[in-house]
């Protein structure tokens, strides 16, 4: 299976990126809650990318806020001298207010006034301010808006709410202006919808869109001439910024004479020539809503489309062949970098800068060029193809190299083969050679050659391989050594060579291999004894730390990745010294050092190995740390020390005890007691220094 993937892992990438791209291009992918809201958020991230726009000198903001209706800022007297704001302190509000508003904002020069209100229900004062809407009709702008409600079948429907009939008198229809905005599915509003009608809002085509935004009403007044986005494709509000961006100013101070005459009013210069935009400005009146800034109220967004209006500043969407091509390049980069670029980390980088990219391109766009590039199809497409040509061709190399690890950790140790597939800069240093600081063990079976010549064949490979599989858990496993290679029954590990967390571990990892090894034995012995087809084994184990040579070592028909040199001759001699010693463990003196803070160690002699000039210490390993020393351990060392200082009597007497202590027979004090007698009977030589040759290897 991972065959078949392997070699048709090109097209089932491409096909995977098809599929993906077709995926994009669905409505209802397309209409999904996610990916509106994803679609959205990119879109306001452009908005915050630009900045803000300083406001337009042509527009004024009159708030209706709280302090309206209270009028707690002001004096009583203040509120005396105005029967205006005498009216402002109902909760319901008389028309005579907004008529007095209209006529003192126009008194005072402004040009187009907008009331962003529902003038939907009738009132005190209608006739009055009737009577001033008719008077000021080609300066003046009132508000209708659509709602929806249950209807007869019951689905949603919209509604019209137009101003009440008694406010329209002959020769006002061209005041009346849609005050809605409609939001985008995730609640915010970003579109404009400048004109239409109550029967395409019904659904209904057919029918010539008579309806205009009140925005586009009072630009038109305010310039002579109607200007409006076109038609060809949807557009996005070029909104300014944040709310407070146009500074609300309280409309009841313009009926204080103290506060008119004074700034910011300063006797109505302010608005002077202006578009004033009057409105509620508090979020009881549910007059605020969401925008790509944040929430904002009505009356301000009103002011901020105006200002878009009068710059002929609009966001135009992308036509359809557009948002296709950029899916189909951003598909095509994907493809490109996963199937062209082998390494996977330039992949993911490759990726990463096509995403920067692509958001630097589509800001240019906004900015810039006025245009809103669709950002979730292209994103969709690079990042999910993209993703999953990096996974899946991941996944292939982890399986091709598990596989290829597990025939290679056949005939290699597990250590070389993981060197060999993942460290391919250790691997190649290798093949030229180095000399580094390597623990090696051998593991020899004793008599296995009487074994072989004397058993059957089959039962004695499959008793054999039953200890190998033991024994190099052991090394590999538990100890994470390097199972260099099987010398017939032998055994040659090395720690350090492939990898070293430091030559200190490495030569403790060795021993404890060295010491596990001997209950490991026990045990397979106990398991064999009843068998028939099973013989009792007996080992010899040597450990040696020192400097070896590292490399790849052979012909170009066979290589082997090992090491050799004195380190290693050394520990195989003291592997085959452990018969000689009568011990399962000899340990050379650098490993000794490396490690007597873990291990109790017992003094073995003080070796000339063939072909060695300079003694070797050689200890017996007598266990772990975990369990105190023997008792005799330090007078057998004492009786040792007296040996090489050539006080054999003493060295004797000081064996003997340590023997009774030990309580059987010892072939250690019974050699050193051998010795120091053959030396009481014929000295050694004055060069003498304790040591023994060690002619056999």
């Amino acid at each position: 299976m991972v065959k078949f993937l392997s070699q048709n892992s090109r097209w089932i990438i491409a096909g995977f990126g098809v599929l993906i791209f077709g995926l994009s291009q669905t409505s209802w992918l397309e209409t999904s809650e996610l990916w509106q809201t994803a679609e959205g958020k990119l879109i306001d991230r452009r908005y915050w990318a630009r900045g803000e726009r300083a406001p337009d000198p042509d527009l004024k903001l009159l708030g209706v806020e709280n302090s309206s209706f209270k009028l707690d800022a002001l004096a009583p007297e203040e509120i005396q001298a105005s029967p205006t704001l005498q009216l402002m302190r109902h909760p319901e509000w008389d028309r005579r207010i907004h008529a007095a508003i209209l006529k003192k904002l126009l008194k005072a020069g402004a040009k187009v006034v907008v009331f962003d209100f529902d003038f939907e229900g009738v009132t005190d004062g209608d006739h009055e301010f009737a009577k001033a809407l008719q008077e000021y009709k080609d300066h003046v702008v009132i508000g209708e808006s659509f709602s929806e409600e249950n209807g007869s079948n019951g689905g949603r429907i919209q509604k019209l709410n137009t101003p009440n009939d008694a406010l329209l008198l002959p020769g006002t229809e061209s005041i009346v202006g849609l005050a809605n905005f409609w939001p985008d599915p995730d609640g915010v509003f970003r579109h404009g919808k400048y004109h239409t009608s109550i029967e395409h809002e019904a659904g209904l085509g057919g029918f010539p869109d008579n309806l205009i935004h009140l925005t586009v009403l009072a630009v038109g007044k305010f310039k002579g001439r109607m200007v409006m986005p076109p038609d060809e494709l949807p557009n996005y509000f070029d909104f300014s910024g944040r709310e407070g961006i146009y500074e609300a100013l309280p409309v009841e101070n313009i009926f204080v004479e103290k506060l008119w005459e004074a700034p910011p009013f300063r006797g109505g210069t302010i608005f002077s020539n202006k578009i004033v935009v009057v409105g509620q400005m508090t979020e009881i009146q549910h007059d605020i809503h969401p925008t790509p800034f944040g929430n904002t109220p009505g009356p301000e967004i009103q002011a901020q489309v105006m200002a878009a209006l009068l710059r002929e500043s609009w966001l135009t969407d992308s036509s359809p062949l557009v948002k296709v091509t950029l899916a189909l390049v951003m598909l095509g980069f994907a493809l490109g970098i996963c199937l062209c670029i082998s390494n996977a980390l330039l992949k993911v980088s490759l990726l990463a800068a096509s995403v920067v990219l692509f958001f630097a391109g589509c800001q240019l766009a906004f900015t810039h060029c006025k245009l809103v590039l669709p950002m979730a199809p292209p994103l969709f497409c690079l990042l999910a193809s993209g993703a999953f040509g990096v996974v899946f061709q991941f996944a292939l190399e982890q399986f091709e190299r598990l596989r290829y690890r597990l025939v290679l950790g056949r005939y290699v140790s597990e250590n070389v083969a993981r060197t060999v597939l993942e460290d391919k800069r250790s691997f190649e240093e290798s093949l030229r050679g180095r000399k580094k600081p390597v623990t090696i063990l051998f593991n020899d079976i004793r008599g296995f050659t009487s074994m072989a010549e004397a058993g059957d064949p089959e039962k004695l490979v499959a008793q054999l391989n039953e200890y190998f599989g033991e024994m190099v858990n052991i090394i590999e496993e538990q100890n994470h050594g390097t199972l260099q290679k099987f010398i017939g029954d032998a055994i040659m590990a090395a720690w350090g060579d492939v990898h070293s967390d430091g030559i200190e571990i490495d030569s403790i990892r060795a021993v404890t291999a060295a010491l596990q090894m001997r209950p490991a034995l026990a045990k397979l012995n106990a398991r064999w004894k009843d068998d028939p087809d099973r013989q009792n084994l007996s080992i010899g184990i040597g450990v040696n730390h020192g400097e070896v040579i590292y490399g790849n070592i052979g012909t170009h028909k066979r290589m082997e990745l090992t090491v050799l040199g004195d380190g290693v001759n050394l520990a195989a001699r003291l592997e085959s010294a452990t018969k000689q010693f009568h011990t399962d463990i000899l340990i050379g003196e650098q490993t000794e050092k490396l490690t007597r803070e873990q291990f109790v160690f017992r003094t073995v002699d003080l070796l000339t190995v063939k072909g060695k000039q300079r003694p070797v210490e050689v200890y017996a390993l007598v266990g772990d740390r975990s369990q105190p020393a023997p008792a005799w351990l330090e007078k057998y060392h004492a009786a040792i020390k007296l040996y090489r200082a050539r006080e054999f009597a003493e060295a004797i007497a000081r064996l003997e005890v340590v023997r009774q202590e030990i309580g059987h027979q010892d072939y250690l004090c019974d050699m050193y007691v051998e010795r120091c007698k053959g030396y009481l009977a014929a000295p050694p030589p004055p060069d003498w220094d304790g040591s023994y040759k060690l002619l056999e290897k």
